[in-house]
């Protein structure tokens, strides 16, 4: 007999993991898919080294649930204020552990790694079976619409003028205040004058060290380096443990749900009969010469990301979590975001568990 399984996650990120541990834990045989060797996505390979989209400009929590029980396991470290928003500092090691340690320990659920997603059999509008496993229910957590390609269903995209992609690399003994726009713009100076394209500072819970969101290409950090080394106090001898680096993609292609989230929903914090998720993150838009621009919600606000969202218009047993819902370009540059990942991961699991209970009643 073949194997087959209740509930297919593809994508091992935040949400994929919270997906699939909250469809197994749902009772639903769960098995998620990655084309990667272990889980953690964004969260643990990029060099990320701070959750964002978990709180409100107060800095309380937004979503119960699994949302905050990934981040309270992942870190003791208390939320930073970095400008008008909350983040929540980590280390990606961490974030693998976790990720690995709650899917080895949940029941009902088995991962397979290094494995691509190769093709699906599409029946009466439902999906039958991916790489050959038959399934009741799918979710696509791959960031990138993997499911929505091979089966050939409807998706909207961004591109590099609002989401442009960014190298994210750490950067220890770094000796100097960075907390101020004017001590900033100090060490951009340099850059800018070489000819650079800008970069950001973010905080991380290691001593003397910050994570560097560069927005030029990969081949140009060790240039960077060298310039804050030589021309910058405070970063003398600064150095990072990555050999290799890469452009890590903020956003790509939306699958086209029951419902698609927009800039409008977000900006104005709208509510929903079907609210699933909650998300405070401003709408942030990056451009291809690396310039950010922010719209931020009133204070006290936040907005509701509907189940809708989270279904696929087309395709009956098909969900989505993470970078991949239902949501214009405005929208999902903010919803983007790793806290908002957990919580709409962990809310398509327990939709596409729901749906499943209530297609074998009828």
């Amino acid at each position: 007999m073949n194997e087959s399984f209740d509930i297919v996650v593809v994508g091992g990120g935040a949400a994929g993991i919270a997906a699939a541990v909250s469809a197994a834990r749902a009772g639903c045989a769960t098995l998620m898919l990655d084309c990667r060797e272990a889980a953690g996505g964004t969260g643990g390979f990029s060099g990320l080294t701070t959750l964002c989209g978990l709180f409100d400009d107060e800095g309380r929590w937004l979503n119960d649930g699994f949302a905050g029980e990934f981040a309270r396991m992942l870190t003791e470290t208390p939320p930073l204020r970095m400008g008008k928003v909350w983040v929540l500092p980590y280390q990606p090691e961490k974030f693998r552990e976790l990720a690995a340690s709650l899917l080895a320990s949940t029941p009902n659920l088995q991962t397979r790694w290094n494995t691509p997603l190769a093709g699906a059999v599409v029946e009466r509008n439902r999906i039958a079976a991916l790489n050959g496993i038959p399934v009741g229910a799918v979710i696509d957590c791959s960031g990138t619409a993997e499911v929505a390609r091979v089966i050939g269903a409807e998706c909207l995209a961004t591109d590099e003028t609002t989401q442009a992609p960014a190298v994210i690399f750490p950067l220890g003994n770094v000796c100097r205040e960075l907390q101020t726009p004017a001590s900033v713009m100090q060490v951009l100076l340099p850059l800018a004058r070489a000819g650079l394209p800008p970069l950001s500072f973010q905080p991380s819970p290691d001593a003397n060290t910050v994570t560097v969101k560069f927005t030029g290409r990969p081949e140009q950090v060790p240039q960077v380096i060298e310039i804050l080394r030589t021309q910058v106090n405070g970063f003398e001898n600064c150095l990072t443990p990555m050999a290799e680096f890469a452009a890590a993609r903020r956003a790509g292609r939306m699958i086209i749900g029951q419902y698609v989230l927009t800039g409008a929903d977000v900006l104005e914090g709208r509510k929903f009969h079907d609210g699933a998720a909650r998300c405070a993150w401003p709408i942030e838009q990056w451009s291809a010469e690396g310039r950010a621009q922010l719209r931020y919600l009133t204070g006290g606000a936040h907005y509701e990301i509907p189940a809708r969202s989270l279904r696929a218009a087309g395709t009956e047993n098909l969900f989505m979590a993470g970078k991949v819902i239902s949501a214009d370009v405005d929208g999902i540059a903010s919803a983007r975001v790793m806290g908002c990942c957990l919580a709409t991961g962990a809310a398509a699991g327990r939709l596409a568990a729901a749906w499943l209970a209530s297609a074998d009643q009828t």
